[in-house]
């Protein structure tokens, strides 16, 4: 899980930092209604600026299909908000939040450290069902709505990249009735279950 998080967010780590440079030097050398020149190896970007000349947002083909799939929103130098079309359908399915009082990071595992929450669309239908926050590019907490009635269903926990308990609804009643536990290592360890909602959950035996 922390792999896939990470790789969902490298966009606005180390590449965005490469674009954020490109576009910098502002509308005097690259006017808005133009097409960045990319640096050698990158996918085309297209840099807005306001009318003092900040930096205000950047468009992103990853794939150099013609079709921009990545959106950085920008106060100068720093990112605000990314959004992108991770399945080329047109549709904004991930959306990733930045702190506004963190300076750019170096990343960690792939993700920017000034990333502060990822949304994202799993099934592709523009509507949010999963959340990931992150802690200085370090995944701790996600929560999800895996059957897609509007309540979270799903929160999982991570320590030190790895994750530590998986809460589960089974029942539909709005809070965990079962929860997995993981070893330091991320190896499974043992089951929990609190079937009347009491908030106590005790182990369940093999």
């Amino acid at each position: 899980m922390v792999m896939h998080a990470a790789r969902q967010a490298r966009w606005a780590g180390p590449v965005l930092a490469l674009a954020v440079s490109a576009a910098c030097g502002g509308p005097s050398a690259t006017p808005a209604s133009t097409v960045a020149a990319p640096p050698t190896g990158t996918a085309q970007l297209k840099p807005e600026y306001d009318q003092t000349g900040k930096l205000t947002k950047i468009e992103y083909d990853r794939n150099n299909d013609g079709k921009p799939d990545a959106w950085g929103y920008m106060d100068g130098s720093r990112v605000v908000r990314v959004e992108v079309d991770e399945n080329g359908d047109g549709q904004v399915d991930r959306w990733e939040f930045h702190r506004p009082d963190a300076a750019p990071g170096a990343p960690v595992a792939g993700v920017d450290a000034t990333v502060e929450r990822i949304e994202r669309a799993t099934k592709f239908d523009g509507k949010v069902n999963r959340k990931e926050f992150f802690d200085k590019g370090a995944l701790v907490r996600v929560e999800e709505d895996t059957d897609g009635d509007d309540r979270t269903d799903k929160w999982e926990t991570y320590e030190n990249g790895s994750l530590r308990m998986t809460a589960l609804d089974t029942s539909g009643r709005g809070t965990a009735d079962r929860r997995l536990l993981y070893n330091a290592d991320g190896s499974f360890d043992h089951i929990e279950a609190d079937p009347s909602d009491s908030g106590t959950f005790t182990p369940v035996k093999p």
